[in-house]
């Protein structure tokens, strides 16, 4: 019987271990939660649901220098500074499902108004190994985001990629009607002693 205890135990642990060992970038398997998880059950609720708005691009034509101003602290005020100028805006469509408290599916519709281009992207918003991770598959890469939060309803998501500089940093604030996002970005060139050249803004509204 004691044997027969051990086996169940060890079956136990290979099948929690084999659950875990799900890839951060797969968006097909839900991995199994463990107790670090239970946190941040439920993160994602509130993301439920259709959303429509436009996301906009600004470029700084007056960067000054990184350690002049707080990159942590914005908000949609950052996006308002003299001297940004709107480059581009992107129609955008996102759909949420959750399919448990710990993994949700994202649909992503872009659409550029000059060109009329449609871009869809799947993702999900989910979490393991007690972190919350923004997996988004385009059709030209996949962008992966880390995540914390602030307060009840804003999430902050960021990424820093030094082989190819991606360094990214979005607060997404969600409410009932509204889902606002401010961010900034040091992309491919970028002189990262300075504030960021490009940052965004997009304000999206709930359809059902």
């Amino acid at each position: 019987m004691k044997r027969l205890s051990i086996y169940v135990l060890c079956l136990f642990w290979i099948n929690s271990s084999c659950q875990n060992k799900v890839a951060i970038d797969n968006i097909e398997e839900i991995p199994g939660a463990s107790q670090q998880d239970e946190q941040y059950a439920n993160v994602y609720k509130i993301l439920d649901g259709v959303w429509k708005g436009n996301f906009l691009i600004y470029e700084d034509q007056k960067q000054v220098p990184k350690n002049t101003i707080d990159l942590k602290n914005i908000s949609l005020t950052s996006v308002q500074k003299d001297g940004l100028k709107q480059i581009n805006s992107i129609d955008v469509t996102q759909v949420y499902a959750s399919k448990n408290p710990f993994f949700q599916s994202v649909t992503i519709t872009d659409i550029y108004p000059d060109t009329r281009q449609k871009i869809t992207s799947k993702g999900v918003n989910k979490i393991q190994d007690g972190r919350m991770w923004c997996v988004v598959k385009k059709p030209d890469e996949t962008v992966i985001h880390q995540g914390s939060t602030e307060g009840k309803n804003t999430i902050i998501w960021e990424r820093n990629e030094k082989s190819s500089q991606r360094i990214e940093y979005f607060k997404e604030t969600v409410s009932n009607d509204f889902y606002e996002i401010v961010g900034w970005g040091y992309y491919k060139g970028d002189d990262t002693t300075l504030s960021p050249k490009l940052w965004f803004y997009a304000k999206y509204e709930r359809q059902k």
